[in-house]
């Protein structure tokens, strides 16, 4: 019988410490999967990088936004959502090495969202979490492209698509949309390659958490 992990084993020192190479193998692959993204958002990193430094930014965000700390501390079944925000964040690009492709030079991970889901819930397999624990983290990950595609100066309908965007999700996962994209946003290299988008989106996504309650 194998004993599964606490959920809570998933969790950023263990990565580095390459303790999870047995139970979440996937994870470690994506030191492969180097990113260079004509969007600007991705200079010659791995995808693992990326996620650990991603990691670093939400461990900072839950420490300074105090209002954040009622709202993740509420329970799913035995777990805060705390933990499983960081599950999630963990998890949010395990399906780019298996989707990347390279054009011209740049590399695009279309449909990571839909294989990271599939992954991650394999993955998950491998630690006690709940029917809706798990629900909730997969939910996160399946859409958590979805603010930055809202931010993106081709959309045209920003404000129409910004109110179903958040009628949608509601309390559900919207603050967790938030939470990870502003953690997502701040270690891209848009600060550099594009300064006033990045500016722009971290108004927004500050503004946004002031609003959370």
């Amino acid at each position: 019988m194998v004993i599964k992990k606490d959920i809570s084993y998933l969790n950023r020192a263990n990565i580095v410490a390459g303790k999870l190479k047995n139970l979440a193998p996937e994870l470690y692959e994506l030191q492969e999967a180097i990113e260079h993204s004509a969007d600007g958002w991705h200079d010659h990193e791995s995808v693992f990088d990326h996620t650990l430094s991603v990691m670093n930014a939400m461990e900072k965000i839950l420490l300074d936004y105090r209002k954040l700390k009622k709202i993740f501390g509420k329970k799913i079944d035995k777990n805060t959502k705390k933990i499983l925000l960081k599950v999630a964040t963990i998890l949010h690009d395990v399906g780019k090495k298996k989707t990347m492709v390279e054009q011209d030079g740049f590399t695009k991970c279309p449909g990571h969202e839909k294989m990271g889901v599939d992954i991650a819930e394999k993955i998950l397999k491998n630690f006690n979490i709940s029917e809706a624990e798990t629900r909730y983290v997969l939910d996160i990950i399946a859409n958590h492209t979805e603010l930055h595609k809202l931010l993106s100066p081709d959309t045209p309908n920003f404000q129409k698509d910004f109110v179903n965007i958040k009628n949608k999700f509601g309390n559900n996962i919207y603050p967790e949309l938030i939470v990870l994209t502003y953690a997502d946003t701040v270690n891209s290299k848009l600060r550099k390659t594009n300064p006033k988008e990045f500016r722009y989106r971290m108004d927004f996504y500050k503004r946004e958490m002031e609003k959370l309650s």
